[in-house]
């Protein structure tokens, strides 16, 4: 039996900020400046805005936008008003997530959004790396001729078995181009894969099972296929937690 019984998300996680934490957040972004890229729900990542916080309201969680963009960005019109945005702030270790409805403020204005939905943070390299299972299928294509059954998938990678004998063509640093992901029925392409390592598989008593394990990190994403995958992945990963509250309910309730 193999041994892959190691849960990454006890230290590594992909979690739904507290709003009590809100004011916090926003104290650091507005004093460092953070970046915040706003884009439409679904459009392409060409599109994106830049801003930085001007305020935050923590009472009504109203967060005033400043443009970072050129004289051109700062005179025109922004094609967000009114419509539902995903939102990015900040970047490296310090990420937040989350959805909204893009406004202008009629008396002074300034653009604003409201946090009054779900939040999101994560850690870069340290996503939430959801396990594949009964109600999980995780495939990783990468040529016509090559489609693995993942392990896991992250927003910033994947793993899989391979037999030995492959070792050749998985060697750390070996990049392969134009991937397909699919996790159920959500279907990404994956530009770049390159192997971050791999590693002999062991059973329970510690022998080599003549597999390795190998570990894909994903680079050159788009911020479309980013949100697409931020959202699938937290979409299964609350469904999973739900099925596991169910049935622990069920057994504690015989």
């Amino acid at each position: 039996m193999v041994n892959l019984k190691n849960d990454p998300n006890k230290k590594h996680y992909f979690a739904e900020v507290n709003p009590q934490e809100f004011a916090e957040i926003m104290n650091k972004v507005l004093e460092d400046k953070v970046e915040i890229l706003a884009w439409e729900q679904g459009k392409s990542d060409k599109d994106v805005e830049k801003y930085t916080a001007k305020s935050y309201d923590k009472d009504s969680f109203t967060v005033s936008l400043e443009s970072t963009g050129g004289l051109l960005s700062k005179l025109s019109t922004s094609k967000l008003i009114d419509k539902d945005i995903f939102i990015k702030i900040g970047s490296g270790k310090f990420q937040f997530f989350s959805t909204t409805v893009f406004k202008q403020n009629s008396e002074s204005k300034s653009y604003e959004f409201v946090l009054n939905r779900s939040v999101f943070k994560t850690l870069q390299r340290e996503n939430y790396r959801l396990q594949t299972g009964p109600h999980i299928k995780i495939q990783f294509r990468i040529d016509d001729d090559t489609l693995h059954n993942a392990l896991d998938i992250s927003a910033g990678g994947t793993a899989f078995i391979v037999p030995e004998e492959e070792a050749p063509r998985y060697e750390k640093g070996t990049i392969f181009k134009d991937c397909k992901l699919g996790l159920n029925k959500d279907k990404f392409n994956i530009p770049t894969a390159k192997v971050a390592g791999s590693w002999p598989v062991k059973d329970t008593e510690n022998n080599p099972t003549g597999e390795l394990k190998v570990g894909l990190a994903f680079e050159d994403i788009t911020d479309e296929t980013e949100e697409a995958m931020f959202k699938s992945i937290n979409g299964e990963a609350r469904a999973e937690e739900m099925r596991k509250k169910l049935l622990e309910k069920k057994v504690n309730n015989k």
